[in-house]
């Protein structure tokens, strides 16, 4: 792969709408059962971090979607927090969207003037005494050290949190996690169809056989891909 070429994607964000969402229950049930179980290390009371990993289109950012709006996931944590750290993992400019985090635009402070000793210490009162979820999207950070930079600053009485994270890369996600990397897999023939449907045709047209059988080719060729099947 050639480092020197910068792949650029949209900011995510968490919101999402369920019925849109095809295929990934199993998923989302096993990415919840991990985050409701205590960490087996320390009592809980280190940072437990989740890697859900997979190649590019195969909706890792929309699990993660739909597991952050999960009612029980809202029940289990105090604070939720979104944020999307693409390719560029610059540490100021990632603790300043977890302190931007649950803020509409107009509350958002604009802290890229602040030092990063204020930073930290914002960052801090913002997270001490909660139990709290972080999702980390779209991460493609391999350096240990700046890992271990920021995930000290976050593990402020860390009891019971968590932090979920999505990358396309394998080293990165054994780097973070702290069980087992979430092997994100392709769709099933049938829910690639069904999402091919959902997006291809209006209703009138879903009882055309003709079209459908042509659709079941186009699917098969997307290997399970949602974001090939959506295109």
């Amino acid at each position: 792969i050639d480092r020197r070429v910068v792949h650029r994607r949209d900011m995510t964000y968490s919101y999402v709408v369920d019925s849109d969402v095809i295929g990934r229950n199993h998923d989302k049930e096993n990415i919840i059962r991990l985050l409701v179980q205590q960490n087996p290390n320390n009592n809980d009371k280190s940072l437990s971090v989740i890697s859900i990993v997979g190649i590019p289109g195969l909706g890792k950012t929309t699990l993660a979607k739909i597991v952050f709006n999960d009612r029980r996931i809202h029940e289990l944590f105090q604070l939720k927090m979104w944020v999307c750290v693409s390719n560029d993992f610059n540490i100021k400019q990632v603790v300043i969207k977890i302190l931007n985090s649950n803020k509409d635009s107009a509350h958002q402070q604009n802290l890229d003037m602040v030092d990063m000793e204020q930073l930290q210490s914002q960052l801090r009162n913002k997270l001490a005494s909660k139990k709290f979820l972080l999702v980390l999207d779209d991460v493609w950070n391999e350096d240990l050290v700046k890992w271990v930079e920021l995930r000290d600053l976050i593990q402020v009485d860390a009891t019971g949190s968590k932090i979920l994270v999505t990358t396309r890369s394998h080293v990165t996600a054994s780097m973070m996690g702290t069980v087992p990397s979430y092997i994100l897999e392709g769709l099933s023939l049938e829910d690639s169809l069904s999402l091919f449907v959902k997006w291809a045709f209006k209703e009138e047209e879903k009882r055309n056989s003709y079209l459908v059988n042509i659709g079941k080719e186009i699917v098969k060729k997307c290997n399970g891909v949602p974001l090939a099947v959506r295109t």
